[in-house]
């Protein structure tokens, strides 16, 4: 539970003092990036299963011709990783909080209790350069 000047946000809800479009865009930005980062996270999961089947392949084979299927596999994963960084802006503070700082306090409580940071973090250990 973490209590902030604009309100109180717990595991399962936030909780605010007042309802304005500021606290609606700063709850929305972090709940569009947790859901995106649900959505990449279950794609790198199929990457990583395409890039264990073109490995096994050439471990049982010997034979790496699959060239084109991994240029494309390493392609989407860095088209994956750009997007979570610069269209996402995972690793960047709202506009709001940014500039009204008492709204700073409910943006880093969002981002802490949904874990942005640490599953951001852990699905870029998974992303083949």
């Amino acid at each position: 539970q973490l209590e902030t000047a604009t309100g109180k946000i717990t595991a399962d809800r936030a909780t605010v003092r007042e309802l304005d479009m500021n606290t609606v865009g700063v709850v929305s930005n972090i709940m569009g990036q947790t859901v995106a980062l649900d959505w990449h996270n279950d794609t790198v999961d199929e990457l990583l299963a395409n890039f264990s089947k073109i490995n096994s392949s050439v471990e049982r084979t010997g034979d790496f011709t699959q060239k084109e299927n991994l240029f494309q596999v390493v392609a989407r994963n860095n088209t994956l990783f750009i997007d979570m960084v610069g269209k996402l802006g995972i690793k960047d503070r709202s506009d709001t909080a940014w500039h009204l700082s008492q709204y700073e306090s409910l943006h880093e409580g969002m981002r802490k209790e949904f874990d942005l940071d640490e599953r951001f973090r852990v699905s870029c250990n998974f992303y083949v350069f």
